[in-house]
């Protein structure tokens, strides 16, 4: 959006036109790696727009307003539906794709929001928070292992651990996550990066905090 704006011309221009509605700006949040790194952080590219909403919402003015939009920039479009996301697969005339997303995720933030574009942004404590419990929830994506790099700079492992039982009611076992760390040996490459990162030092980085966790669950 601004100059130093990592999105793509093509997520600028989606995420522009959703802005301009007042059911999605007023219903739901942006959130996810696209959201960290646009708005926070600007340490990788990222290729979805994700947004949430802490209460239920209507699903057909959701599908109407997107529909609309992908109408109006003459952009085919393809709508499914997991559980409660609803994706919207927005193909343009060059190939490229963007997927966007809309969930029911009835979580209370524990982070005062930002504002970004038109839309609430949320925190970077709630977004580390989120990360964790995928990492621990043995979601292997390297995306995931990346941004926790970062905002680990930021927050413990520890604050993360205790926002998650805040936030979720969910427990995460330090040597049950110290094991999760090690997953990052299997990864053999990054996500497109911003800020200098190798994959030794990513690699390094949750093999010393793995046995930093294992050590103290045994004490």
């Amino acid at each position: 959006m601004g100059q130093n704006s990592i999105l793509t011309l093509e997520q600028n221009l989606v995420f522009g036109k959703l802005a301009e509605s007042k059911y999605l700006t007023g219903n739901f949040y942006f959130t996810g790696g696209t959201a960290l790194s646009e708005v926070y952080l600007k340490h990788r590219e990222s290729v979805d727009l994700d947004f949430f909403s802490q209460g239920e919402f209507d699903t057909q003015t959701v599908f109407n307003e997107i529909t609309g939009i992908a109408r109006k920039l003459g952009i085919k479009l393809k709508p499914q539906r997991i559980e409660n996301t609803h994706i919207f697969l927005f193909e343009f005339l060059n190939k490229v794709q963007l997927k966007v997303d809309f969930a029911l995720y009835p979580h209370k933030q524990l982070g005062k929001a930002s504002q970004y574009g038109g839309f609430e942004v949320d925190s970077k404590l709630d977004i580390a928070v989120n990360k964790l419990l995928l990492v621990g929830s043995q979601r292997r994506e390297v995306k995931d292992y990346v941004d926790l790099y970062f905002l680990l700079n930021e927050f413990t492992v520890w604050d993360l651990i205790e926002g998650v039982k805040t936030k979720f009611g969910v427990k995460l076992e330090p040597f049950v996550l110290a094991s999760d760390f090690l997953a990052v040996e299997n990864f053999d490459f990054l996500p497109k990066m911003l800020k200098l990162l190798k994959l030794s030092e990513l690699k390094k980085f949750y093999i010393n905090l793995s046995g930093d966790l294992g050590q103290k669950a045994l004490a």
